[in-house]
């Protein structure tokens, strides 16, 4: 027994033994391919696709910053890591990590130039209406008002320090005037807009980096000025709109109703005839890209103007054997996608694309490959060059997510070799549509992945069926839609127009019914939370890891991926939330759902809560204040477990209970004296943005959406002003409006 027992331990020592050898061996390969991977890294210079990685960190570091860091010291900063990388450049080592270092600081140093480079004046509003002459630049008919940009050039106005150069001021429906026409406007000048919430997206920042200076409403109906010598920015924009009028009347004499409205908005980039069930219905299925130009749009445009220029040319024997027919229909393309881009309305997105695009037609000019890991590379510096806030943005995170996914991923996976096995009429009757169906399954699974964690973070939402709709509906886009859309420009000036459209509204129709039977499948729109911010960041590093390294290398993102998922989790929900109005006020029911009061008067702001808890609800549902008792004094509500009450006063001869009886108190009118509530005033309001209150172990804990340490040129310092109580709909003008703003 003893023997046997001798042999039996000899036997397991000699397996484990064996299972060591191996494990030893296999870590020794993994090392070394991993060491030849590196090297093979270092070699081919793929390491520089990650210095505009850098340069977005610094770009987010900048604005992440408290207070408004100095342009000098930023420059010279950048400028001493760059001289230090150029000195260390015989040392691999420490060059790589300075490089790195200077790509870092130099996008700190290119967004702090670029804040001041537009530094403008944020007008604190008066709090009486005032009376505003300019043109106007741009016109927006929304769904239930109009909304118009409006250059400034008349005389200095009573209660404003300094006139700001552009103002958007909402107007009621139908009452926009057209694009270039001077006016009178007796208007409401708001405070500056912000965050919704702790945390939420600051809506002041974009307007104030398109140099917008104030935003209010409009009193009243506008009054037609005389003319006189238009800014320059007021001239193009008359020039486009010409255009785009123009097209959007040869489209509606051939097409009517949802499908003219797409086909408008595709054509000339004007959303505003599509109703809100269309669009609700694109974003569930996960077809509202389709909507938005941006890089299908772009590619699409680009790819049928080289097409059509390099065939016609190639149809000429003189003109294909001795000129580069190619490179001439690049030139062609980028002109064409040049002005689509005017078309468009020039928006971010379609800068973005139109960026890549050019790169990819200048690389076929100079018979370059076209679309490269380092094509992607440069267009991300170019926008950090010429927007770096753009960064910041959820169409800029999803757009270079989704190409640096489809790019990283084509380049390691290619369907291309498919084609090249069969030849005649099984080729373009079985092998092309099947590589194309294969190609549109891929791109979207690939883009869709990528930008899945970007879009639930900022949107709160998922399009679970999204891979479906696509490969059902981009046969339709790509080869009726988007095509004939530009074939139907292209004909306009022959009158041959009427041709195209109606292909282009069949090919419509056929992605509005894909989306509608998409939306209406069982759980097509699911709510997410669970994405927060720290898991964004990991998850970004790891798709930048699978996408900008090679071989056993791309294993580097694993762990990235593994972190993101342990950080993954809902965010704290708020039990109270008060709007920076003080009106809108929102209370967590006892069913764990927000109940939120006056929230027609800040829609905005009242679904922007929602849509952060998932909730489908909107501002317009009736039930939505049902926690909430009312009276001609004011509103109450019962706080979340302590029992305790919310206060919010509407009339100043209520204040003296609310304070006896509430523990929180919101009011527009000066308390008394002695109020042992919490008083939450419209001056305090004014400082600190809206107000949220987390239910903790000590009770409720306040946070601001601004804290008082930050002080950014977006984000000034501001003075309360008093609230104007606005009925609805939009008042027509009144004597005391009047009377204020003469």
């Amino acid at each position: 027994m003893r023997e046997c027992e001798g042999i039996n331990g000899q036997k397991s020592a000699e397996r484990k033994a064996r299972v060591a050898r191996i494990i030893t061996d296999n870590a020794c390969i993994f090392l070394r391919r991993v060491r030849a991977d590196w090297a093979d890294e270092i070699r081919s210079g793929r390491l520089v696709l990650w210095l505009p990685v850098m340069m977005g960190l610094g770009v987010v570091l900048y604005f992440s910053a408290s207070q408004e860091p100095a342009l000098v010291a930023c420059l010279l900063l950048s400028g001493l890591s760059l001289a230090g990388a150029i000195l260390a450049r015989d040392h691999a080592l420490t060059f790589g990590l300075l490089l790195a270092l200077a790509a870092g600081t130099s996008g700190f140093a290119i967004a702090a130039a670029h804040t001041a480079w537009i530094a403008h004046e944020i007008v604190t509003p008066p709090g009486f209406p005032v009376r505003l002459t300019g043109y106007v630049e741009k016109v927006e008919r929304r769904a239930s008002s109009d909304r118009i940009l409006l250059r400034l050039d008349g005389p200095p106005v009573r209660g404003l320090s300094q006139l700001p150069e552009l103002v958007r001021l909402t107007l009621r429906k139908g009452t926009a005037p057209p694009v270039g026409v001077r006016i009178t406007q007796l208007a409401q000048l708001l405070p500056p807009l912000g965050a919704a919430m702790p945390g939420a997206h600051d809506f002041g920042r974009a307007p104030w980096f398109a140099g917008i200076g104030a935003v209010g409403f409009g009193l009243g109906v506008p009054k037609i000025e005389p003319q006189g010598a238009q800014p320059f920015s007021v001239r193009f924009a008359v020039m486009v709109d010409r255009i785009r009028a123009g097209l959007s009347e040869r489209i509606y004499n051939s097409l009517d109703g949802v499908t003219a409205a797409i086909a408008v908005a595709l054509v000339s980039g004007d959303r505003t005839s599509i109703s809100p069930e269309v669009e609700e219905s694109m974003r569930v299925s996960g077809l509202t890209h389709i909507l938005s130009i941006s890089g299908l749009h772009m590619a699409l445009v680009a790819g049928t103007l080289f097409a059509i220029a390099r065939g016609g040319l190639a149809l000429f024997p003189a003109l294909a054997l001795g000129w580069p027919i190619k490179s001439i229909a690049s030139v062609l393309a980028l002109g064409g996608s040049a002005f689509y881009l005017m078309l468009s309305g020039n928006d971010p997105p379609a800068q973005r694309s139109f960026i890549m695009i050019a790169l990819v037609l200048i690389g076929v000019m100079v018979g370059r490959r076209a679309l490269t890991l380092r094509t992607v590379a440069v267009a991300a510096v170019i926008m950090m060059l010429l927007s770096p806030f753009a960064i910041l943005g959820a169409g800029t995170q999803m757009s270079f997510a989704a190409t640096l996914a489809l790019v990283g991923g084509y380049e390691a996976l290619s369907i291309a070799h498919l084609r090249s096995r069969t030849e005649g009429w099984k080729r373009w009757l079985i092998v092309v549509p099947l590589v194309f169906m294969a190609g549109t399954a891929a791109t979207t699974l690939l883009a869709g992945t990528a930008t899945a964690p970007f879009g639930a973070y900022h949107f709160h939402r998922s399009a679970t069926y999204g891979l479906l709709a696509n490969l059902a509906a981009m046969p339709a886009v790509s080869f009726m839609v988007m095509p004939f859309g530009l074939i139907g420009v292209l004909l306009i000036p022959m009158g041959w127009d009427g041709l195209a459209w109606p292909i282009m509204g069949l090919g419509i129709e056929i992605m509005v019914a894909v989306s509608d039977w998409v939306a209406s499948l069982p759980g097509a729109d699911v709510p997410v939370t669970w994405v927060n911010g720290t898991t964004l960041a990991w998850f970004t590093l790891a798709l930048l890891c699978a996408c900008l390294l090679r071989g056993m290398l791309r294993l580097s993102g694993f762990p990235f991926l593994i972190l993101a998922a342990l950080a993954a989790g809902p965010p704290a929900r708020p039990d109270i939330l008060i709007a920076p109005n003080g009106q809108t006020v929102a209370i967590r029911s006892p069913d764990g759902e927000l109940s939120i009061l006056n929230a027609r008067r800040g829609r905005l702001t009242a679904e922007q809560w929602l849509g952060r808890e998932g909730d489908r609800r909107t501002s317009a549902d009736s039930e939505l204040a049902n926690a909430f008792r009312c009276d001609a004094l004011g509103c109450t509500a019962t706080l979340p477990n302590n029992g305790g009450q919310l206060a919010v006063s509407i009339r100043p001869e209520g204040l003296e209970a609310d304070c006896l009886h509430a523990q929180i108190v919101v009011t527009q009118h000066m308390p008394p004296g002695e109020c042992s509530a919490r008083v939450i005033t419209a001056d305090e309001l004014a400082r600190t943005g809206a107000l949220a209150f987390y239910q903790s172990a000590t009770g409720l804990q306040e946070v601001p959406s601004r804290s008082p340490s930050i002080n950014r040129p977006w984000l000034p310092p501001i003075k309360a002003v008093p609230t104007l109580d606005v009925p609805e709909p939009w008042p027509q003008g009144s004597a005391a409006a009047e009377a204020w703003a003469e």
